[in-house]
């Protein structure tokens, strides 16, 4: 069959690929066993404590080994060994999810033992989404549907991401959180599967030898004069340094202002899910240009207003379209950023624009989760809410003033500001 005329084409471009697709079933399972596992941790760690601060460093410990690994780990990847290291790490995720489901099924998962498996899981996370990336875009054959094969990557995360939570929720309430473990077990092992499926060639679509600096710093050389990169991946950094932070608040927000830990977790994860699935879809589309053209400059500030929405009221559909809003307007910014400067970062430099984007973004948000943890246990959950958007606004004037200055006025292009 012509690839061309796969029915999925006009919509999906990358998906005309074997490699993305196969890349892509693997993510799908793969990653909903990650959303199960993250999520099930909270909502455990939440039974046993009922505390705010260690919601916030749970997830902390997450992330936060990100800040220091990714960079390192992604300085050393290349196509040829991307597939190799990310089989390596998909083990060791899988080991992380054995281990949580035999203390679990053995009654020892104490709260010592669970935040000490969450640092072993933070420290794979740190190495692994950067091995998928990297294997992601040197196994797309044509350079031009790289953009569209990182959109469709953030797609099945973000579906993941709407469904994950009210899975995990469901599994908790019902057949405990062993089983839980065990089905994020299953999927890492499907992904190990798709990923020895998928063919690497290396060299066999490697860009000539290119002058400048190699990895984080011809990266860093390459966005201070990008135009839109040198204002959007602040902007980036911004939004996951406010509202990065919100994962951990869930759980209190439903137990305290809705009454319902399990069923307004799942709820209000689902609608951030929507939210962002919505963006990414558009991005993996062609209506991805348009897209970044109009959204990235409004969108930063509609989310800074839905914080304060979540911090100011408690009907629930408001309080769900504000959770829409965030995921929406946190996935077209930071995958968009992406997407546009995968476009035309240098090919040896590609490695480090991955970490920088990383640590730009998913290394700032555990930092902000643990923020969010300590500002709930004080201030209570919605002033946090509110506390964050307002810091956010400030903060978004401070970066977005200096180019509308320089144009005279409030410039709502992403090409021109």
């Amino acid at each position: 069959m012509n690839p061309l005329r796969l029915p999925w084409s006009t919509w999906f471009p990358a998906l005309v690929e074997r490699n993305v697709r196969v890349y892509v079933f693997g993510q799908s399972v793969s990653i909903m066993g990650t959303w199960v596992l993250d999520i099930m941790l909270n909502l455990v760690l939440w039974g046993m404590t009922r505390s705010p601060a260690l919601l916030g460093l749970l997830n902390f410990l997450l992330y936060v080994p990100g800040l220091l690994i990714t960079p390192l780990f992604a300085a050393g990847l290349t196509q040829a060994n991307a597939r190799r290291r990310t089989l390596w790490v998909l083990a060791g995720g899988l080991a992380v999810a054995l281990a949580l489901a035999v203390f679990t099924g053995l009654d020892r998962l104490s709260t010592a033992v669970l935040l000490t498996l969450a640092v072993g899981r933070g420290v794979l996370n740190g190495m692994e989404q950067p091995a998928r990336q990297m294997l992601l875009a040197t196994s797309v054959s044509h350079p031009d549907r790289i953009g569209g094969a990182v959109a469709l990557n953030t797609v099945v995360y973000q579906v993941a991401r709407m469904t994950g939570p009210a899975l995990a929720a469901l599994m908790y309430s019902t057949v405990g959180a062993g089983w839980g473990f065990v089905f994020s077990a299953v999927a890492l092992v499907v992904m190990i599967g798709c990923v020895l499926h998928v063919r690497t060639e290396p060299g066999a679509h490697a860009a000539p030898p290119v002058e400048g600096r190699q990895g984080l710093r011809g990266a860093l050389d390459f966005v201070r004069r990008d135009r839109f990169g040198s204002l959007f991946l602040p902007i980036v950094t911004c939004m996951a340094t406010f509202v990065g932070g919100y994962q951990t608040l869930v759980p209190v927000l439903a137990d305290r202002v809705f009454g319902d830990t399990a069923h307004y977790t799942s709820l209000f994860f689902g609608a951030a899910g929507a939210g962002a699935l919505t963006a990414a879809l558009v991005l993996s589309t062609g209506m991805a240009d348009g897209a970044l053209r109009r959204l990235p400059v409004p969108l930063p500030w509609l989310v800074a207003l839905a914080l304060l929405g979540l911090g100011s009221s408690n009907w629930l559909p408001l309080t769900l379209l504000c959770f829409g809003m965030v995921g929406f307007g946190m996935t077209m910014v930071s995958t968009g950023t992406s997407a546009m400067l995968h476009r035309t970062v240098p090919p040896q430099a590609r490695n480090g624009l991955i970490a920088l984007i990383l640590v730009a973004f998913n290394g700032v948000i555990p930092i902000a989760q643990l923020v969010a943890g300590l500002l709930a246990e004080r201030l209570g959950v919605q002033h946090s809410f509110l506390v964050l958007g307002c810091v956010m606004l400030v903060a978004l004037a401070l970066l977005f003033g200096p180019r509308w200055r320089a144009r005279g006025r409030v410039e709502l292009d992403a090409e021109r500001v």
